[in-house]
């Protein structure tokens, strides 16, 4: 096929030709002409061809224009084994769970963990939208539960739908969920108001409130901190949790159009949508604030920390350190 050229079939089987304006050969980046056609056509949009309207307009991506993404590079990242891996055993973790409520949006409840060296994964992921508030308690307490049909029109929820227990229940040290969670908004039917905590601890789960806001400081955290060397993470995910993979990389922030952007800085704020997992994680982060980090002396060969390391190396597919030296002569 040739450059610049995508082709595909929609759901309904429609099929779709997608032109690219590399597939002129005046205007392919990388050639002589193609750079000069693109110093000259980008002009018009600030920040060139990062600006939002261009990725829209020329790059085709519909996205762009509601909003830059949080990680440019999640799709490269995500795919690079490090970040998000495989689901393991995590024997040694101090297990913790956290969750976001909703009915029409989805709720989420996470387990995550954290070894002996800091490193932090999520493990476990509950995701989804119109499920009762005592299936998600009886889910998080450990239930594969079998869920009616809501009546709602979302996709598959016509039908019954099953729910694989947590396969970590009851090892959770804490349980956090989001402040709006005591809102004593839920008529009951004695005539009571009671809050949704209330009612979770009823059914047996229990939570502590968790911290409103915190949305641009978890990004700086994820970027600043844990991403900064996306080679070497301190925090990961296990492919047991794709609604939260999915979620990370459509974080966007709120971008105002490029003529204010001449007079105004862009905000600092997150779009709010698609986030539902992305708050159950933020519960949980927030409440370990990353710590800074002071030179470490380097680590002597057959210490306790030297053997860590090596086995780490290992984990991740690389050869195990000696002292063997090739002959020299």
């Amino acid at each position: 096929m040739m450059t610049g050229l995508q082709e595909r079939l929609t759901t309904g089987g429609v099929p779709v030709l997608r032109l690219h304006y590399s597939a002129d050969t005046k205007k392919r980046p990388g050639t002589e002409a193609g750079d000069a056609w693109l110093a000259q056509a980008t002009q018009g949009y600030p920040g060139g061809t990062q600006s939002p309207r261009w990725r829209k307009e020329y790059e085709i991506d519909y996205g762009a224009i509601s909003g830059t993404k949080l990680i440019p590079l999640w799709e490269q990242w995500k795919g690079n084994g490090r970040i998000v891996i495989p689901p393991f055993d995590p024997k040694g973790y101090r297990l913790y769970g956290s969750y976001d409520h909703g009915w029409r949006h989805p709720a989420a409840y996470h387990v995550h963990g954290i070894n002996g060296d800091g490193q932090v994964v999520t493990l476990f992921e509950f995701f989804d939208s119109h499920v009762p508030y005592h299936i998600v308690a009886r889910i998080i307490k450990g239930e594969t539960v079998r869920a009616p049909p809501t009546g709602c029109t979302c996709k598959g929820h016509q039908q019954t739908r099953t729910f694989l227990g947590n396969p970590y229940a009851g090892q959770e040290l804490v349980k956090w969920a989001d402040p709006s969670m005591w809102a004593e908004d839920q008529l009951q039917s004695d005539g009571a108001n009671k809050s949704m905590a209330h009612l979770f601890s009823q059914a047996g789960v229990h939570f502590l409130e968790g911290q409103r806001g915190g949305d641009t400081t978890m990004a700086e955290w994820l970027l600043g901190h844990y991403w900064a060397d996306p080679s070497n993470p301190t925090y990961r995910l296990t492919t047991a949790c794709p609604a939260l993979i999915r979620e990370i990389g459509l974080q966007r922030h709120k971008d105002v159009s490029e003529k204010v952007a001449l007079n105004r800085a862009q905000p600092e704020a997150l779009v709010d949508k698609d986030n539902d997992a992305w708050d159950s994680l933020k519960q949980f982060l927030m409440q370990f604030p990353p710590t800074p980090q002071t030179a470490q002396p380097a680590k002597k060969a057959c210490t306790f920390e030297w053997w860590a390391q090596a086995s780490r190396r290992v984990s991740d597919g690389e050869p195990m350190p000696t002292f063997q030296r090739e002959v020299v002569g």
